[in-house]
């Protein structure tokens, strides 16, 4: 009776020490490290308790790649949204194109975030790339801000993308038919059924969808490396990607664990904001 209770807990002990030695134990470090003074090597030198916090605080470039990813986020955010709204809604009737059209949207899962920043670096090269060729006008996405801005929001949606639209798709097309049924008996038009009965009801995984790209917006670093490195004059440099040069580049371990310190605190103010409203969301 004994092993039976003790059972399961064997079968998930591997899954638990990976998770305390790559997720539980680098973050209470980070936490830690960012009281202390920390060598190169990694040593903890000297107790600082909260001179990092007032030093990162009185760093104009924090505030800076601060604005900067709010203005991602601001600009990202709602454009996804949209667009995979767009989508679903031009794919939603069931038939041989949209068919076609759903595998293409399910593309963008098989290609590696690496992968697309490079294929989207080659798109957007002032020279001779692809965009500018259809365009027929020399756009210069990375030396000037907004473009340089715009290019790694059409990345972000293009790394959304398949995940947003299936499952938007695939919660619009089990809605409960009898409210529409209704509505279309009553004489309402397809606009407002949409915007009077199937967007409220589509609230909850809208507001999921928003709350994942928020997520991606403020962690967003990758792509910033491969296509932008934080120019044209850091106005693409996000808290993240700073965290990486202080960490990575600058070799300046405790302002990177403070950083990364105040990004969770962030986070979990954002988290906290999502799950208030999910409480306060009408069910349907």
């Amino acid at each position: 009776m004994r092993i039976k209770k003790i059972k399961p807990y064997i079968y998930l002990l591997p899954a638990l020490l990976l998770a305390v030695m790559f997720v539980y134990y680098p973050f209470i470090r980070s936490i830690v490290s960012s009281f202390f003074n920390i060598s190169i090597s990694g040593k903890f030198n000297s107790f600082c308790f909260l001179d990092n916090y007032k030093a990162l605080l009185t760093d104009d470039v924090f505030y800076l790649s601060l604005k900067n990813t709010f203005i991602f986020m601001l600009m990202f955010v709602p454009l996804n949204t949209i667009f995979v709204i767009a989508l679903v809604l031009l794919t939603l009737k069931r038939n041989r194109l949209t068919n076609i059209a759903e595998g293409i949207f399910m593309l963008p899962m098989t290609i590696g975030l690496s992968s697309a920043a490079l294929l989207f670096k080659f798109l957007f090269n002032e020279t001779n790339g692809v965009i500018n060729s259809i365009l027929k006008h020399e756009i210069l996405w990375s030396s000037n801000v907004f473009p340089a801005r715009l290019s790694l929001v059409f990345l972000g949606i293009f790394l959304d993308l398949s995940i947003d639209y299936l499952l938007l798709l695939s919660a619009t097309r089990n809605l409960d038919r009898g409210p529409i049924e209704a509505a279309m008996v009553d004489g309402c038009t397809s606009r407002q059924i949409f915007f009077k009965i199937k967007l409220p009801m589509l609230l909850p995984i809208l507001s999921f969808i928003v709350f994942i790209a928020i997520k991606d917006a403020l962690l967003i670093c990758s792509p910033i490396i491969v296509m932008t490195e934080g120019g044209p004059a850091r106005s693409t440099q996000t808290i993240v990607y700073y965290y990486y040069l202080s960490a990575f580049k600058n070799s300046a371990i405790s302002k990177a664990a403070t950083i990364s310190t105040l990004v969770f605190i962030i986070a979990a103010i954002i988290l906290s904001l999502y799950k208030r409203f999910e409480k306060r969301r009408i069910t349907f």
